[in-house]
């Protein structure tokens, strides 16, 4: 009978504990678009104790254990917005799909203890890791340290450009920056790095763009200095101040660059012209020539947020630079068969280019946004350059050539922009619209003299939607650009189509596909379209066609990749075509008896080029030890209207960095990018580095060695193939190996921090001076 009760006793006890066992399930969604968000904190509270905690799985979706009774469910990630839910439980509960909105959460309330990836149909979201934040002293260091595959940042003047030698458009919450105000962001500040590989419609053809999310603060402010500066090479350098103050709705930063540069190159060059006189064989033996410049940029921000319903920007910026000694000067002696020359080649150029950007931003009800910019630009440019070529002692040539060009260049423009913005439940729709007007007047003396003013015009209107279907996202945008340039009365319009389909499908488990296909557009520079001839040397001269027309350009872009907690891998591949690209064509034409091979830029047939490149990135130890292996490919195919070129590329880029507790060492290896465009071939050079850097809260230094194992220096091979004028040129710099550079930063904080607010969407900038170079 004892047992019995016992039976009966256990078996209530067994049946109560299993009703009193409900589960809660859900999946958390990006609100925005749908997708997944993997790796959420789930916590099940009750009163202010957690009772039971998990994280989403590669779906977004949980599972929760719970008993019977009231709680608290806690959902959180980097950022997004925390949303707490009150649930009474006495069955098992699906809550169903949860959606999360992007937005402000403190750094400090999550650390996130290995970097994560979420994947997007148009960008990559990084979040950076607990190493990978203390390891970096401003922004372009935690580039660095995030290591994108396809991502390399220059270890002399931080540049960013992509592994097939484009630049990456950097962005600070939406709004274009220089590389100065990304190393002017303080580490603490960021929530996320967005990573567009595929950029939209509204970057206007960017290869790629990295968009920092960095929060705002109320009070306080901060205080940055940063310098690197070759200890083998004094002569190079690039130094960084920048200081911000934050009162209520209002900040104010200012930010300085000063990246001197003074060095020695030796230039060879060895030309062979077939002329219609008689074949010219030149053998050029260069000797130490200096370049000298010293660029200084300086720029002043002020910014209201009204929370989150408006923003106003206003940014001066004025970038100058001055260069006693040109980057194309040259001293050497030219031999031929019969004949020796001395070749002197010096420029002298200064600039200045004051800007103003003023920015708005309205958030209106039910998810409309509204952006505004206007940029307005003056540039002003001097240019004077001397060559000349005297027979040496004993020639037997007494032929003296003497080229003086000094140009006087101003250029104004102004450029603006409005952004429409709609969010639906599953669609957002972006419609807007850019105009840049420009003005030139250039006024060239010495051996030519003329006067030359132009206008010309770009407008561009664009609509997108952006809908996602499950797995299964897609963008489609629609676009038209209008160009029309006025020269000497001389006018043409052109308009040009931009449709643009991207298409992303989330298999699970780690594998993403994308893709993404465009038409876009650009028309000629102000340099090519002037009306002017320019003499490069005693053989040669450059000269401009008004009669340029705008060019189509069409891409197709395919990625497939990957994930896994220690292994990335990842294939793209991308194809591209420029109908009627503008290139330099050469031909032969006498003047005062002599001939010359006459450079003038045309309308060509085509240009085509094929970019594959495979990457392996290996992540150890939580993400303190990586390494990566990118491979790639690039072939290139250059129609001319009367020649046929094609250059293969192969190369590799590899790296193994490793991060503890603010030391990060780092080893990385880039083999020569090579460029074909038109009939002139350009080779690069190999490069590596290996160094050490130490960050704490406010302080950091580090070592570098830049090109450590190369025997020649600094070497750049620059080609030109046509069949009229065959010319190499070899500039060697003997003593960029073994060079080591010391970098420094000091980041001061004072006051509080508040949250992230509204950011800017769009930013605009003119740097083009349309000048015609008659440099070689």
């Amino acid at each position: 009978m004892k047992h019995s009760i016992l039976f009966v006793a256990m078996l209530c006890s067994a049946m109560t504990a299993t009703a009193n066992n409900a589960k809660i399930s859900g999946r958390i969604k990006d609100a925005n678009d749908k997708s997944a968000i993997i790796g959420a904190t789930v916590l099940l509270m009750q009163d202010t104790a957690q009772i039971a905690g998990t994280t989403t799985d590669s779906n977004g979706k949980f599972t929760i254990d719970a008993g019977n009774g009231d709680y608290i469910l806690e959902l959180s990630y980097i950022g997004y917005e925390t949303i707490r839910m009150a649930l009474t439980v006495n069955e098992n509960t699906h809550i169903g799909d949860i959606l999360m909105q992007e937005g402000a959460m403190e750094l400090g309330e999550v650390v996130v203890e290995s970097q994560a990836i979420i994947q997007k149909v148009d960008r990559q979201i990084l979040l950076p890791s607990k190493e990978q934040m203390q390891a970096s002293s401003d922004g372009v260091s935690l580039l660095q340290n995030l290591q994108i595959p396809r991502i390399v940042i220059s270890p002399i003047d931080n540049s960013v450009k992509t592994l097939s030698d484009e630049n990456v458009q950097l962005r600070i919450n939406g709004v274009e920056a220089s590389t100065a105000d990304v190393k002017a962001i303080n580490p603490k500040d960021i929530i996320r790095v967005e990573y567009h590989d595929q950029p939209g419609v509204r970057y206007n053809g960017a290869a790629a763009v990295v968009d920092y999310i960095v929060k705002h603060r109320d009070t306080g402010g901060s205080l940055m200095l940063a310098g690197t500066n070759g200890l083998t090479l004094p002569g190079i350098g690039n130094y960084y101040l920048a200081g911000k103050v934050h009162f209520n709705k209002s900040s104010l930063q200012a930010v300085a660059t000063y990246a001197p540069y003074d060095i020695y190159w030796t230039r060879t060059n060895n030309e062979t012209y077939h002329f219609s006189t008689g074949k010219v064989e030149n053998n050029e033996v260069g000797e130490p020539t200096r370049y000298k410049t010293y660029p200084v940029n300086v720029s002043l921000n002020y910014n209201w947020t009204n929370g989150d319903k408006n923003m106003l920007n206003i940014r001066l910026r004025d970038n100058m630079a001055y260069s006693p000694y040109g980057s194309s000067d040259r001293d050497s002696r030219l031999y031929q068969p019969t004949d020796s020359f001395e070749i002197h080649d010096h420029d002298k150029s200064s600039s200045q280019s004051p800007s103003l950007d003023i920015y708005y931003q309205h958030n209106l009800p039910h998810k409309q946004h509204l952006y505004f910019d206007v940029v307005g630009t003056y540039i002003n440019t001097h240019s004077d350059r001397r060559f000349q070529q005297t027979p040496l002692f004993g020639s037997a040539s007494t032929d003296t050539t003497d080229v003086l060009s000094s140009v006087r260049g101003d250029k104004w423009s102004l450029i603006g922009e409005a952004i429409y913005e709609k969010e639906w439940e599953n669609i957002m729709l972006t419609v807007g619209a850019r105009h840049n007007q420009q003005w030139v007047k250039n006024t060239y003396l010495g051996s030519t003299e003329a006067t030359v003013n132009m206008t010309t015009g770009e407008t561009y209107a664009f609509a997108e939607m952006r809908h996602r279907v499950d797995k299964f996202s897609y963008v489609v945008g629609i676009g038209a650009m209008h160009t029309l340039i006025n020269q000497a009365g001389q006018k043409q319009s052109t308009w040009i189509a931009r449709p643009q389909l991207t298409m992303s499908y989330d298999f699970g488990k780690g594998w993403f596909w994308k893709y993404k296909g465009y038409v876009s557009g650009y028309q000629p520079s102000l340099s090519q379209l002037s009306d002017i001839t320019q003499q490069i040397d005693k053989y040669q001269m450059r000269r401009g066609n008004p009669n340029l027309k705008s060019v189509m350009y069409v891409s197709n872009e395919m990625e497939l990749s990957w994930q896994s907690k220690h292994v990335n891998l990842n294939l793209w591949a991308n194809y591209s075509y420029d109908h009627k690209p503008i290139m330099e064509e050469t031909f032969e034409e006498i003047i005062d008896g002599s001939p010359y091979a006459i450079r003038m830029y045309d309308n060509q047939r085509g240009y085509h080029k094929l970019n594959v490149s495979p990457s392996v990135q290996v992540k150890l130890l939580d993400n303190k030890l990586m390494f990566n292996v990118t491979p790639f490919v690039k072939y290139m195919v250059s129609q001319g209207n009367n020649y046929h070129h094609e250059h293969v590329n192969y190369g590799v880029r590899g790296g193994i960095f490793y991060l503890l507790r603010g030391w990060r060492f780092f080893a990385d290896v880039v083999t020569a990018q090579h460029n074909l465009w038109g009939e002139t071939l350009t080779l690069g050079e190999l490069t590596h580095d290996i160094g050490i850097n130490y960050n704490s809260e406010h302080f950091g230094f580090g070592i570098m060695m830049v090109n450590p194992f190369s025997p020649h220096g600094s070497t750049t091979v620059k080609k030109d193939l046509s069949s009229l004028a065959q010319t190499s040129n070899t500039a060697v710099m003997q003593n960029y190996r073994q060079v080591l550079m010391l970098n420094f930063n000091v980041n001061l904080d004072f006051g509080s921090r508040a949250s992230t607010r509204g950011y800017q969407r769009i930013n605009n900038e003119d740097k083009e001076n349309g000048i015609l170079s008659g440099t070689k």
